[in-house]
């Protein structure tokens, strides 16, 4: 079929990156291969009640950013997870075999392929490991199905030996303590501050299915070998371009970048902000059509703005409104 136009400007746009400063990689989800959906800080603020605040992109993204896909970086996580996993760590596939606790119970256990998601150094000598567990077949493989979640785990460690040496010893481990993403894989994983002195992670995670793709983002305070989660899904992403047929009354598609900025309430955690722009399309009603005439089309800009605070527990939505359709 044609795609109607204001649709068709925005997948180039989004497929060229030409749209937008994009400042983070595109995450593993089908979604993305159509609209990179990206962390960003534009120079030029959308919000126009606070023009001058301050923004705080992320400080680090992983997996596989420049900074980590070194030999170097590798090998630290490879020491890493020898650390966590011992004899059950496999160099050849660079993963472990290994029986976790079950992400319903947490009190049996199960068998799970993990693989090393990030890591991060801190400045005191310590170091946080991210992980990612798929169920595990008999054989020893993954097992995860288009609609299985990966397992977030997260691991504390503390230099063992000289500083230095890439000997690790395991301080905290936190295993399969959320379940997020789709085909066994978490999705794309940021470091980010929530706050002077407050770290977290920010996943970026989806799923496609029937043609309709949803991407969301998920968001942990950590640090002191806790992992609080603050909310698991802020919709980011959405459109239904792969069921867009001609009969299809409303085609869309609507991407969002985020950013943190410093609250405007004066608290302790930062707002987290997000820009919208996308469109839909609803056929036009009362037109006669000739055989194989894809329907017109009236559009309808679906452009906006979100500002979602904390309130204590988790960041609500307190400014604006999240123009992400639904799947």
């Amino acid at each position: 079929m044609n795609y109607p136009t204001p649709l068709a400007l925005l997948l180039i746009c989004s497929l060229l990156g030409a749209c937008s400063e994009k400042t983070a990689p595109a995450s593993a989800t089908v979604a993305d291969t159509a609209a990179d959906v990206t962390a960003s800080a534009p120079a030029a603020a959308v919000d126009e009640a606070a023009p001058t605040e301050a923004v705080r992109p992320p400080s680090a993204t992983a997996p596989r950013t420049e900074d980590m896909d070194t030999p170097q970086a590798r090998e630290r996580e490879a020491g890493m997870m020898r650390a966590v996993f011992g004899k059950d760590y496999r160099d050849d596939s660079d993963d472990a075999l290994a029986d976790l606790s079950d992400p319903d119970n947490h009190v049996d256990k199960l068998s799970y392929v993990v693989s090393a998601v990030s890591h991060k150094l801190l400045p005191d000598g310590t170091a946080i490991l991210v992980a990612n567990a798929e169920t595990a077949n008999t054989e020893g493989t993954a097992e995860s199905a288009h609609a299985s979640s990966g397992l977030l785990n997260v691991f504390f460690l503390a230099p063992k030996g000289q500083a230095g040496d890439g000997q690790w010893r395991v301080v905290k481990r936190l295993e399969n303590i959320a379940a997020l993403g789709s085909s066994g894989q978490l999705g794309e994983v940021h470091w980010v501050m929530l706050g002077a002195h407050k770290p977290g992670l920010a996943i970026r995670h989806g799923y496609t299915g029937q043609g309709y793709t949803i991407t969301q983002l998920a968001l942990f305070e950590i640090g002191d070998g806790k992992v609080a989660a603050l909310d698991g899904g802020i919709d980011l992403y959405s459109d239904n371009m792969g069921a867009c047929t001609p009969d299809m009354d409303v085609c869309w598609m609507v991407e969002g970048s985020w950013r943190f900025a410093a609250a405007r309430n004066g608290g302790a955690y930062d707002d987290l902000l997000i820009d919208f722009t996308g469109a839909s399309e609803k056929i036009k009603p009362g037109v006669t059509l000739k055989p194989d005439q894809d329907p017109p089309r009236i559009a309808t800009p679906l452009n906006g703005h979100a500002r979602y605070a904390f309130d204590g527990k988790g960041y609500k939505l307190v400014e604006g409104k999240n123009t992400v359709p639904g799947v």
